[in-house]
């Protein structure tokens, strides 16, 4: 997860700046409970890439290692890495409830891997990528790290579907700044994956859904308001704005109501293949 600082928090950032004290939003609220939303979607990725016993493999931006541990219980040999100090800590003891060993968990930025080039058999990513401010370059560095005929594959949200009406929502609340960094959705569109991704000889694309459990969509709302870092931090921006966060609860119910279905949530998720 990036340790790029930008002056305000919207939907494209890991991070805040106020004066001089930087805030991580991934610190805020709990993202061992967000992260019940993941692990069918790791299994589906690590089942995509067939990783096998022995493959040397990369899960940047790994959060608290869902799919880092999929890949370990694999046998492949993993490293998981991620920004945020905290949610590797809970990665080693999801990995310990796991019962399994052997993950090399290290602190690192996804704009500056600190591996020599092609040192992975396979390079992951399960949405944590989508949030670097500068994806272009977070992109060759998944590139970089990666063997010749080596595999990278990544999890990222659709703008269509229902994270990415979150997302839209979000920034449709906040003020916009023109030097803002591009939005982590677009991470989700087919062509723009392309461009990024252009040294790649080989991109194929699959999708998926999961359904997250929910009561009512109000239910929804009080998860995500008071666990999810980067919307905690919006509703700390609005508190004391034109825009009332009443009203971004209003456009955020309104923007799931289509995926509710039966007390679930259908989550909509695009995969990425590449071959190197």
């Amino acid at each position: 997860m990036s340790k790029q600082i930008i002056e305000k928090l919207d939907v494209n950032t890991k991070s805040t700046k106020t004066g001089t004290a930087n805030t991580n939003v991934w610190e805020l609220g709990d993202y061992r409970s967000i992260s019940t939303m993941l692990p069918q979607i790791s299994f589906h990725l690590v089942n995509l890439l067939r990783i096998q016993p022995g493959e040397s493999v990369l899960d940047v931006a790994c959060g608290n290692g869902n799919t880092a541990i999929t890949a370990r219980r694999r046998g492949a040999n993993v490293t998981g890495v991620d920004f945020t100090s905290e949610l590797l800590e809970i990665a080693k003891e999801e990995e310990r409830i796991a019962g399994i060993s052997g993950i090399n968990w290290k602190k690192a930025d996804a704009h500056d891997l600190p591996f020599e080039d092609e040192s992975f058999d396979v390079v992951l990513s399960t949405f944590g990528h989508m949030f670097a401010t500068q994806p272009d370059i977070a992109a060759k560095e998944l590139i970089r790290v990666t063997k010749k005929r080596g595999k990278i594959g990544l999890a990222t949200w659709p703008p269509e579907l229902a994270i990415g009406s979150i997302f839209r929502v979000n920034s449709k609340h906040l003020p916009q700044k023109p030097d803002s960094p591009p939005s982590p959705i677009l991470w989700g569109n087919t062509d723009i994956i392309q461009q990024r991704l252009h040294g790649l000889s080989e991109i194929y694309f699959d999708r998926g859904t999961t359904v997250f459990p929910i009561l009512s969509p109000n239910h929804f709302w009080e998860f995500m308001s008071t666990k999810y870092g980067p919307l905690i931090k919006v509703l700390e921006i609005l508190k004391d704005s034109e825009n009332h966060p009443e009203l971004l609860r209003a456009d955020f119910l309104k923007a799931i109501d289509p995926y509710v279905v039966e007390n679930g949530l259908r989550l909509g998720y695009l995969l990425t293949v590449g071959k190197k």
